[in-house]
């Protein structure tokens, strides 16, 4: 009996002081008893690239035409997945504790340009056996993919971090934390390693294939939302990259989130019975993060419409249980 509706919610339906559905683009209303936010970055989002600001939660792209100068950074023609404002404007009516994170993605790297005969690249394949949390996990006995791609380490060195700080005055301003933003402490920029750790004379740059079938690369530990000629100019001083081809360029996101202390430990939101809240707008980070929040999100919002008894798990119980009491108590 399960129905799929693809559309963009543009707001929430309130009746009574309770949660009654959602307001899609088209105009249409879903109703229903339970809600469940998992809105991402896109709560009144703003990507920025240097100085540029767009509402929007995500940048959506297509590969720069053949033929472009490998000395270019023309970055393919960008469209962007819009922002929620009306949500966000009902959330805030609300009176809920909110507050803006940042988070921020490297740029995409076209791997036909990249040099992978250089001598200090660092390989790092593949686990051929990869570890599961859990020895009942489905994919324990499961045939491995097609095949198995490798990574590859580079770094950075001095001219990366001179090109960083004396570019540092073209980086976004914020609307957190007086302008210079609030983000996860563990995965900082490019520009904050080299602000916060200047005895370092270089950091790692993990080149990560995006897939068997794309020659897309991830370069982990270059996210940094300069204009794209100066990412340009960054990624080239670095060992491997010096003709890479930027095909996104780096971005950063400023997001709305609720204080998780606004939620009880069914991650139901105290304040509007019915609505449950799950991912980075409760302030977290991380896929295993948005997932295990979205599961009990899901599974505590079913319950309700069955009038059914919550799923709590303890601290003692799961990783799960510590992570929801770890936000919504601490």
């Amino acid at each position: 009996r399960l129905k799929l509706v693809e559309a963009a919610v543009e707001d929430l339906l309130v009746e009574d002081g309770k949660v009654a559905g959602v307001r899609v683009a088209t105009g249409d209303c879903l109703r229903s008893t339970a809600v469940v936010l998992t809105t991402g970055t896109f709560l009144k989002g703003t990507i920025l690239i240097g100085r540029e600001r767009i509402p929007a939660g995500r940048m959506a792209s297509t590969p720069t035409p053949p033929g472009d100068s490998p000395h270019s950074c023309k970055q393919r023609d960008a469209a962007y997945e819009g922002a929620a404002t009306a949500l966000a404007g009902t959330l805030e009516r609300l009176g809920l504790p909110m507050g803006r994170l940042k988070t921020g993605t490297p740029p995409r790297l076209d791997g036909k340009t990249i040099d992978l005969s250089r001598d200090g690249l660092e390989p790092q394949p593949s686990e051929a056996r990869p570890v599961f949390f859990s020895h009942a996990h489905a994919l324990v006995a499961a045939p491995l993919a097609p095949a198995l791609v490798t990574c590859v380490r580079t770094q950075t060195n001095a001219q990366t971090h001179a090109l960083v700080r004396e570019h540092a005055h073209l980086l976004p301003e914020y609307d957190g934390a007086g302008g210079s933003g609030v983000g996860p402490r563990y995965c900082p920029s490019i520009s904050a390693k080299v602000e916060r750790f200047p005895q370092r004379s270089s950091h790692g740059v993990w080149l990560e294939p995006e897939g068997l079938t794309s020659s897309l690369v991830y370069p982990n530990g270059l996210s940094a939302a300069f204009p794209p000629h100066v990412q340009q100019l960054i990624v080239q001083s670095i060992p491997a990259l010096e003709h890479a081809v930027i095909l996104q360029p780096a971005y950063d996101v400023e997001y709305d989130f609720i204080d998780p202390r606004a939620v009880s430990a069914t991650l139901e939101l105290r304040a509007l019975p019915g609505l449950f809240l799950a991912g980075q707008i409760l302030g977290t980070t991380g896929y295993e993060e948005a997932a295990a929040l979205g599961l009990l999100a899901g599974a505590n919002a079913a319950m309700l419409t069955q009038r059914a008894p919550p799923l709590i798990l303890k601290r003692s119980e799961a990783y799960a249980g510590v992570l929801v009491d770890d936000l919504v108590s601490r």
